[in-house]
């Protein structure tokens, strides 16, 4: 008797962590690449300037002045990018462009690209202009992300 009570407590927490896994799936963000080449990086760089109130923008900079990130939260849909520990809120269009102007040098030394912040469901939540395609998050429920910290390249030794 104590055997069956057993199999039987057994099978049902194995359906049960069954049902839960497959119902409560977690949400997954992609990143990916946006543009192939630096003329359609400038040109969507010059388009988040002059959409500038499309979006909310939020920078993570190493050190002051050397951008690491930019990333784009489209205001237009009901998911929503929230900034993290060590990421600031660009408030003007002009500090955005202050942003990118100086990250053409860190650009140069890094080659930062624009990639694409996309759901599951194949919907874009917003951009980022990076020096690679990572960008570290948390889920926070199933239409919040929050930003996560960027660790800095390691310089090459000799």
């Amino acid at each position: 008797m104590n055997g069956r009570i057993m199999i039987r407590t057994i099978v049902a927490v194995f359906v049960l962590a069954v049902v839960m896994i497959a119902g409560c799936a977690p949400l997954k963000v992609t990143m990916r690449r946006e543009t192939v080449d630096s003329q359609q990086e400038t040109a969507m760089v010059q388009r988040s300037l002059e959409r500038f109130d499309a979006a909310n923008f939020y920078v993570y900079e190493w050190r002051p002045g050397i951008p690491a990130a930019v990333v784009a939260d489209l205001k237009d849909d009901d998911r929503r990018i929230r900034p993290g520990s060590g990421w600031t809120k660009v408030e003007t269009r002009e500090d955005l462009e202050q942003v990118y102007k100086s990250g053409i040098l860190t650009k140069r030394r890094f080659m930062m690209r624009l990639y694409r912040i996309e759901g599951d469901d194949g919907e874009i939540w917003g951009y980022f202009f990076a020096y690679e395609n990572r960008l570290p998050y948390t889920v926070v429920d199933d239409k919040t992300i929050e930003l996560g910290q960027i660790p800095e390249p390691k310089s090459p030794g000799p």
